[in-house]
């Protein structure tokens, strides 16, 4: 069985070994390479002053789902939580922790102010993270591109 928790900074150790998972998996791994202190300090922020839950079963965490609560460019009387992680181990997708991920921090976006939560699709994304954003109620918003400089 699955648990769905707040994380806290004992988990923050799991968190880098999963994003050392995740990584490699994203366009990002072709730009540089995974930091783990800074994984472990972005945790931690999210941790203590942001939205951040994991997943875990019996044999520990198996999947993650952080926020940035920010105010939106256009009005600062709007806040979105926006994504910086969201990642569930393949092992256990299909077993509906992603949705039970994404679920879980509606409310404590809510209670942090934020009228709108903004996640994040990848060119490598799986292509069922499409189908659960609509399923869940989001709607595409915004495509970005990036450029070596």
């Amino acid at each position: 069985m699955i648990n769905i928790r707040q994380g806290q900074l004992s988990d923050v150790s799991e968190v880098v070994r999963m994003s050392a998972l995740f990584y490699p998996t994203t366009h990002y791994a072709d730009w540089c390479d995974m930091d783990e202190d800074t994984v472990a300090d972005l945790t931690e922020n999210l941790i203590k002053n942001h939205i951040f839950f994991v997943a875990e079963d019996e044999e520990g965490l198996v999947g993650m789902v952080g926020l940035f609560v920010a105010p939106f460019l256009f009005n600062a009387n709007v806040k979105f939580a926006v994504e910086v992680v969201w990642w569930v181990d393949p092992a256990v997708r299909g077993s509906h922790t992603a949705a039970s991920l994404l679920r879980a921090v509606e409310e404590p976006a809510r209670a942090a102010g934020a009228d709108r939560i903004q996640m994040v699709h990848m060119p490598n994304s799986p292509p069922q993270a499409t189908a659960l954003y609509e399923k869940l109620g989001y709607c595409k918003s915004e495509i970005s591109y990036t450029k070596d400089i």
